[in-house]
């Protein structure tokens, strides 16, 4: 089975802690039963994604941000996700077709200017975030 990843680069994510956090838990953690797991600062999720994966005796999680913007993100996910998968696929194929640096730069731009507004709906917010967030990563690298 395909291990669950962050699906959002996040500032400040756990993903290279994640062993040495692990360690802080008690050496018993894996046998105890009906485990509730709290991520008060989920960010990326790494942690969680981790966590769910490594212990199966967690039975129930409870996330949590400060980011109203990420939490409707995870929102999104959990309760649309044929919906939201459906538009990132358009999205997807739009970006796609576009044939020189310069559209994609302005399709980049008019993306964040609207996730700027915050006046989005929440697969529209959770679209926008997880590709503005994507295209700063990629300009970034220069790609």
């Amino acid at each position: 089975m395909a291990k669950a990843k962050p699906f959002i680069k996040w500032a400040g994510g756990k993903g290279q802690l994640l062993e040495q956090l692990d360690a802080y838990l008690p050496e018993d953690f894996g046998d105890r039963r009906n485990i509730t797991y709290i991520e008060p600062f989920v960010g990326g999720g790494a942690m969680l994604f981790y966590m769910l994966q490594r212990y199966p005796n967690i039975q129930h999680a409870a996330i949590n941000d400060v980011n109203s913007d990420l939490t409707t993100c995870y929102r999104a996910v959990r309760d649309t996700p044929e919906e939201l998968i459906t538009s990132l696929t358009e999205i997807q194929n739009a970006y796609n077709e576009l044939q020189t640096e310069e559209a994609r730069r302005d399709f980049f731009l008019a993306a964040r200017d609207r996730y700027n507004e915050k006046n989005l709906d929440p697969i529209e917010n959770t679209l926008l975030q997880k590709r503005t967030s994507q295209a700063k990563s990629m300009f970034a690298m220069g790609i």
